[in-house]
């Protein structure tokens, strides 16, 4: 086997001459390339995620539970109040005005006893919210809101019930909406125009009389006063005086049944004092012991005629 030989001229120039490695140290070893990260398991991602969700409803459903069942919310705006008064009596902010928008019928006197304040008290200090169930327990008033306008203003907004009928009971007179509520005790002359309702549970039940008769609002027009009998049944009196007795259960039948009498045969329109509605089969009239008795009548005689 020939062996090859290199000639002085055939080797490599130094620029050209391949660039190797320094030697390295007895007792060298290579080291290892950097381990692989493993990619986390999705099992492990969702037991994390689903933990967190847990410690967070945890947290928010216990705080929430602290701030509903507890007093730590009163706790907490009484001495944010007591705070703020003062600061507020630091700075010399106090009451100076009382503005009061929307009030039509509620009393001005039962009106400042609800407010319960007076000039020259601390503004920041005042509790609002006390203010407004106060203002909303007198009968009139169905909504309020309150609030202040630094730095001496407080203003009050209220929502009126309207009067719906005058309720009489045990020999006194109230005014009530249509819900019964009670709005005032007497009898005011500007208010004489509603119709009454007269006896126990008759307050209870407007709103459902009212709803009834409208079914008609020209025959519901002449209703003036309506007489809750035993806490059962309703007397419906007309403006001309005549009573219409309805029954206990079928009322609304019955005022239908009353509305066709009225208009076939002008029934209201009588001399009478009662229609009695009670019985389904039967209608029952009362007349006016005051009416004039009609005319007797005279049986003449009837004239032969021819025979034909």
């Amino acid at each position: 086997m020939r062996s090859l030989v290199v000639l002085p001229d055939d080797r490599p120039c130094a620029p050209c001459a391949p660039t190797l490695p320094p030697a390295r140290p007895k007792g060298y070893c290579r080291p290892l390339p950097p381990a692989r990260k493993r990619p986390k398991s999705v099992l492990w991602r969702r037991v994390r995620q689903t933990v967190a969700v847990l410690l967070v409803a945890t947290l928010t459903g216990g705080g929430a539970y602290v701030w509903l069942r507890t007093d730590l919310p009163a706790q907490v705006r009484l001495a944010a109040q007591d705070m703020i008064g003062d600061a507020g009596a630091t700075v010399d902010m106090r009451l100076g005005e009382v503005n009061v928008q929307g009030r039509v019928h509620a009393p001005l006197e039962a009106l400042a006893d609800a407010v319960g304040v007076e000039r020259g008290d601390p503004i920041l200090s005042l509790d609002l919210d006390g203010i407004r169930h106060r203002v909303e327990s007198i009968g009139w008033v169905k909504q309020a809101t309150i609030w202040r306008q630094l730095p001496d203003t407080l203003h009050i907004e209220i929502v009126e019930r309207e009067a719906f009928a005058r309720w009489q009971i045990g020999g006194r007179v109230y005014l009530i909406d249509a819900e019964g509520k009670v709005l005032e005790e007497g009898d005011r002359a500007d208010f004489h125009n509603l119709f009454l309702l007269v006896g126990e549970g008759a307050s209870d039940k407007a709103h459902d009389l009212l709803d009834m008769l409208q079914t008609e609002p020209v025959l519901a027009s002449r209703v003036v006063n309506a007489i809750r009998v035993r806490n059962r049944r309703w007397d419906v009196e007309f403006d001309n005086g005549i009573v219409a007795r309805l029954p206990e259960e079928g009322a609304a039948a019955a005022w239908h049944r009353l509305i066709e009498l009225e208009r076939s045969y002008g029934l209201l329109r009588r001399d009478i004092k009662v229609v009695d509605l009670r019985l389904d089969d039967r209608l029952i009239v009362q007349l006016n012991p005051d009416a004039e008795p009609p005319p007797p009548t005279t049986n003449t005689p009837r004239k032969a005629g021819k025979r034909t």
